[in-house]
């Protein structure tokens, strides 16, 4: 039996058919109640999670959430169970094939430099005294440092849109970290993900709301963490190694700059606007900017869109907490792997909270640096730091190796993997969502009866 006869057995005979739609949350109510109206049966639709928007949502001005956004310039074409991404899509694109390839150069690369820095012979020594079991330590820590993403995008979630399957969000969060780390700063990231969303049935108007305030809050935690780490060990360093932390010193500012023009414009978003118009005609006089007028009305675009994402979390303060918590504990998970793989070689740093420390370090340079997954920065920062404070170079060069494999090459296979099985219509993977999308719609379309809340009463 279909879901469209088991909603009709579910309905009285007098509201079949009378039904009318909700803009603002897509939902379908009875035509003479609402949804607040508790003397009223209230059906909820299931359309919300089928793999499709409807265009009266797709363009409406104001989601639910209150956030408004203009998705005209975002590639999130609505795809049926029976139809296929096309080839020209973002997931398919030139340049993320180009990513991919430098991503396997610098893997051949770095496979090589483990025999030039640690003199082959010290390297396979080394290799031979690793404890293997710190290794499946080392990839419990980056499945619990996904996992905490999901959790943060879950209790977001729930604020937004109740009822979404977490294993859905684990899911979005690994394609995610896969499009991070094959496009320059992540950029791909939040754009597939919010694609992937709707594939899996959450609106565009709840998702793109989500990945705005998961940024946000991700990006103010960071920058109380490194203003800790800061704080703490930048003299420790500062002293041998005063190059690379003047990098460290760049990335820093860029962040914390970030986050107080979020923070200004939570509370003087006119402000803010007046100084960003100010400039950019500025220097479009100059010359800088070909088209100043374009690049003015998408910079006062992205201010409203965070405006409304600070404005959100402002007023949901145990969204903000919640998810800030969350994300500082995932942070340290993260940068604990280092600690944790060189404690498979038997070695101790001065402290644990130095090996912390030198990670977020990493990050930071990592931040700036315009090529998919830091390619380059990012092993040389290691290695600078970890060579500082462990002085061996052979075990380095093979932590180094590790570390990357865990937070950049194991996301691409993995992330890719499961892109390949969602997009496969044939795949167990695609026909558990698709039983998940049948689940939560017949779940949706259950009727709230009057009745039954008086029985529950009097027994």
């Amino acid at each position: 039996m279909d879901d469209a006869h088991q909603t009709d057995e579910l309905m009285p005979e007098s509201d079949r058919g009378s039904i009318a739609p909700s803009s603002a949350t897509g939902q379908l109510y009875p035509v003479n109640a609402s949804p607040d109206n508790e003397e009223e049966d209230v059906y909820a639709d299931a359309g919300h999670w089928m793999h499709s928007i409807s265009s009266d949502s797709t363009n409406s001005d104001e989601s639910e959430s209150g956030l408004k956004l203009d998705l005209t310039d975002i590639d999130l074409t609505a795809i049926a169970d029976d139809e296929k991404i096309p080839d020209k899509g973002t997931a398919h694109s030139l340049g993320r094939k180009v990513n991919i390839a430098l991503c396997a150069i610098a893997f051949v690369v770095m496979f090589g430099y483990l025999f030039i820095a640690g003199e082959g012979e010290q390297t396979l020594n080394a290799f031979a005294s690793f404890n293997y079991s710190f290794l499946l330590i080392a990839l419990v820590g980056i499945v619990v440092y996904w996992l905490l993403e999901a959790v943060c995008m879950q209790i977001i979630c729930n604020d937004l849109f109740r009822g979404f399957s977490f294993f859905k969000t684990f899911l979005v969060t690994v394609i995610g970290q896969y499009f991070n780390c094959i496009t320059p700063l992540s950029s791909g990231g939040q754009p597939m993900q919010a694609y992937y969303y709707q594939r899996f049935g959450l609106p565009v108007e709840h998702a793109m709301p989500m990945l705005l305030c998961r940024f946000i809050v991700y990006q103010m935690t960071m920058t109380v963490y490194a203003i800790i780490v800061l704080i703490l060990r930048f003299g420790y360093f500062m002293h041998d190694l005063r190059p690379i932390m003047y990098l460290v010193a760049i990335g820093f500012v860029g962040g914390f700059v970030l986050m107080a023009m979020l923070l200004t414009l939570a509370f003087a978003k006119n402000g803010v606007i007046r100084v960003t118009t100010w400039v950019i005609n500025l220097l479009g006089r100059i010359g800088i900017f070909k088209d100043a007028d374009s690049t003015l009305k998408a910079a006062t675009k992205s201010l409203e869109e965070s405006y409304e994402g600070m404005q959100f979390l402002l007023k949901r303060p145990s969204v903000l907490i919640r998810v800030s918590l969350v994300t500082f504990v995932q942070l340290t998970v993260f940068f604990s792997l280092s600690w944790v793989i060189f404690a498979g070689f038997g070695l101790e740093a001065n402290d644990y909270f130095t090996v912390v420390s030198c990670q977020a370090f990493v990050y930071l340079i990592m931040s700036f640096v315009p090529l998919p997954g830091a390619i380059g920065a990012s092993e040389a920062s290691y290695i600078t730091f970890f060579n500082y404070v462990y002085g061996d170079p052979a075990i380095v060069a093979l932590t180094t190796f590790i570390w990357r494999f865990f937070t950049f090459y194991l996301p691409i296979v993995l992330g890719m993997t499961l892109t390949l099985l969602v997009n496969k219509e044939s795949s167990a993977l695609a026909r558990w969502i698709r039983r998940d999308d049948a689940r939560m719609a017949f779940t949706d379309h259950t009727v709230v009866r009057k009745e039954k809340k008086s029985k529950a009463k009097s027994e």
